[in-house]
């Protein structure tokens, strides 16, 4: 079996076990999805709840600690320790108790149940930089809504105390049916348990105990807690109305949207009188030395503490809590639904690959080290060696024995050669460099051979013919005539005529330097300028303002088949800016400020004033408007350019390649690093903010090179 043959297999193989990971990915995006709604809702919910403990608190001087904060899978919220989700007795259940629903049952050395929730700490197991994910998207499991767990640990009692309790687990076990406890049911059963002191007495009750005999300081911390109710009402007033646009976008009922909107309206109304109470107590409080100014101050600070019956939640409110109480229990039954909630489903997939990316990594680190590295340096050794040779002027290589011709013509592109059928081609291997003579002479890069009756064929990549038209040049443009010789026959390629892109010979000679720019740019697209991970280094072709990255005037439009660079570069003599078939890099951010790096080959390098670029605008990518009439600007024209968004701001043309890893150039796939360490990580600072640079089109580029070079279908 032949190296190409040989490494053909093991990219199929990579191919597969990168699928199959991305199939798991997918499917956990999509239970994600799935559950998004209902955690949308319940993270909506919590402060509508904290919103309503706290008017209870106004209302009779007891109530639920807050809930824990949350939002969908703990985003932009701060790390937190297992001991921070204990002692929930006296607090508002929060997203924590639907973790204790889906997580592990503890069990002692014994193996009997304890009780005891266990809890997996979050690990980041890798981020993403691909076009897919929009760059660098951290994988973190699990993704908890009350924000990353600092370190696994067990929480004691959680479990018969929640919504899941031991019992019912084994019921479950047993029939595969579940019968869960709801939220509001263990709500209630804590607002039970809470017990009332001396202390928990409402504003309006310190107020009524006093009167106009007591003295002014008696007043104060009715009028500092009047001040601060103020605040809380107004604060709970658009903690209702932000709930309620997310649940509106949720699709939430009618009755819970419009039991939001008028519960915030009686907020708005408890504020006022809060308000005046706390007006009419600054000093000098002329109203506590009246009978009847303080009975209406009163009457004022009970109203606010409770808009209906004394000592009872306001209609509206309770309204409010009947139908946030609805929309909880659903949201909540919905994810923790035994055996397919769409929480429990989550935290099964993401424990699951946490667990299968670890032997997943090892796979690709190992299998990458012994085998795709060693391999993909044997088969593109041959491509190096032999522009080696002939940029230093020697044989190209290839192992043709006796005087090889051949035997059709050949038009410039074409992909084979018919040569003498007598030549033993068994030595040839992808990668030699062929030298096809005649009148329009170029090199040819082989891929491999075939032989068919009566023929024999050299499989070759694109042949590179000039095409120069001028009737005094010898042969026919684009062709090479049959009887020319095909050999390994030294060729000489100085600096200059690499500078310059063309021939010193003439334009029909063109072929052989452009030919030779052409495999170099694609060896720095594959293996990076100078090497990286593969440890096999191109050799380097000589190139105009060397180091030096380009400006380019955006637009630069997908589909592109012009450029425009943003000023003349200085008169230089090291040849054109870029030569035809050139490979360069294409980098700048779209309209929504993403950063991308494409490739683009070039064919043809003018510089024209506005108005003779203009002259062409109907038929290729227009001029940019900046171009005045009479100025002068570099247009370069391209066969190609590969880039998935229009380019708006910060475009660049540049060669500074820095190549692919094996893992990623095997699955065509931006991998995470901590698959392919060896592909780099490319950045731009974007005001302020580092960006990566998606490098997507680049690497199908490099894979469609590599792919076409082994002969695989692209």
């Amino acid at each position: 079996m032949s190296a190409v043959t040989r490494l053909s297999a093991e990219l199929d193989g990579w191919q597969a076990a990168w699928k199959q990971l991305e199939a798991f990915l997918d499917r956990m995006d999509g239970v994600a999805d799935q559950d998004a709604p209902n955690v949308q809702t319940v993270c909506a919910l919590l402060p509508v709840f904290n919103v309503i403990e706290r008017a209870r608190r106004r209302a009779v001087g007891i109530a639920l600690a807050p809930a824990l904060a949350a939002a969908p899978r703990g985003e932009g919220l701060p790390s937190v320790s297992v001991g921070s989700l204990v002692g929930t007795e006296s607090r508002l259940p929060g997203v924590e108790e639907l973790e204790f629903a889906v997580g592990t049952i503890g069990a002692d050395g014994d193996g009997k149940l304890t009780g005891a929730a266990s809890l997996a700490g979050t690990v980041t197991l890798f981020a993403f930089r691909d076009e897919k994910h929009g760059g660098e998207v951290a994988v973190r499991v699990p993704t908890y809504d009350f924000g990353p767990l600092a370190a696994s640990g067990t929480v004691d009692d959680a479990i018969d105390a929640g919504l899941f309790t031991t019992d019912q687990r084994k019921d479950a076990a047993e029939s595969g049916v579940a019968e869960l406890g709801t939220w509001t049911g263990l709500r209630g059963t804590r607002r039970a348990e809470l017990k009332t002191t001396s202390e928990t007495v409402s504003l309006s009750s310190v107020l009524d105990g006093l009167s106009v005999s007591s003295a002014s300081s008696a007043f104060d911390p009715v009028a500092s807690g009047a001040t601060a109710r103020q605040a809380e009402c107004l604060s709970d007033r658009n903690a209702l109305l932000q709930a309620k646009a997310t649940l509106e976008e949720q699709g939430a009922a009618p009755e819970l949207t419009d039991a939001l909107q008028r519960a915030a309206d009686s907020l708005q109304a408890s504020a006022t009188d809060y308000g005046a109470v706390a007006t009419a107590l600054q000093p000098p409080r002329t109203v506590i030395a009246s009978v009847t100014g303080l009975a209406s101050l009163k009457t004022t600070l009970r109203r606010a503490d409770s808009p209906g019956i004394p000592g009872q939640l306001s209609n509206e409110l309770t309204t409010l809590d009947i139908e946030a109480g609805k929309g909880m229990d659903e949201a909540v039954a919905a994810r923790l639904a035994y055996p397919d909630g769409s929480l429990r489903m989550l935290r099964t997939l993401e424990w699951s690959l946490r667990f299968h990316w670890v032997f997943r990594q090892r796979w690709f680190d190992a299998r990458n080290r012994a085998a795709l590295t060693p391999m993909l340096k044997q088969v593109l050794k041959p491509f190096c060696d032999s522009l080696t040779r002939v940029l230093a002027g020697q044989s190209t290589g290839i192992p043709l024995v006796g005087p090889v011709v051949l035997v059709k013509d050949a038009l410039t592109q074409a992909t084979t050669l018919s040569v003498t059928p007598t030549v033993d081609l068994g030595q040839v291997q992808p990668g030699h460099v062929a030298h096809v003579g005649g009148d329009r002479p170029t090199l040819a890069l082989v891929l491999g051979w075939d032989v068919k009756p009566g023929e024999k064929r050299l499989r070759i990549a694109p042949l590179n013919v000039s095409v120069a038209t001028d009737a005094k040049l010898p042969g026919v443009a684009g062709m090479v005539r049959s009887g020319s010789s095909v050999d390994g026959s030294a060729v000489s390629v100085s600096t200059q005529e690499l500078l310059d892109g063309h021939s010193a010979a003439g334009p029909q000679a063109d072929g052989v330097v452009q030919e030779v720019i052409a495999l170099g740019g694609k060896l720095n697209l594959i293996l990076g300028q100078g090497g990286g991970a593969l440890g096999l280094v191109p050799p380097a072709v000589a190139t105009p303002y060397a180091g030096q990255t380009f400006k380019l005037l955006p637009p630069v439009e997908v589909g592109a088949t012009r450029l425009f660079l943003d000023g003349i570069p200085p008169a230089s003599t090291s040849g054109q800016v870029a030569r035809p078939g050139e490979l360069l890099l294409v980098r700048g951010a779209d309209d929504e400020g993403t950063w991308w790096q494409g490739v683009a080959t070039v064919d043809t390098v003018d510089v024209r004033t506005g108005a003779a670029a203009r002259a062409d605008d109907e038929v290729t990518t227009p001029t940019p408007l900046c171009c005045e009439d009479d100025e002068e600007v570099v247009v370069i024209t391209l066969r190609d350019l590969q880039l998935p968004k229009s380019l708006v701001r910060g475009v660049t043309l540049r060669r500074d390649f820095k190549g692919f890893g094996g893992p990623s150039l095997a699955t065509g796939v931006m991998l995470p690093i901590e698959l392919d360490p060896g592909t780099a990580n490319i950045t731009e600072q974007d005001g302020g903010v580092t960006k990566t640079v998606l490098r997507d089109p680049e690497l199908r580029a490099a894979t469609t090179v590599l792919k076409s070079w082994l002969g695989v279908p692209t």
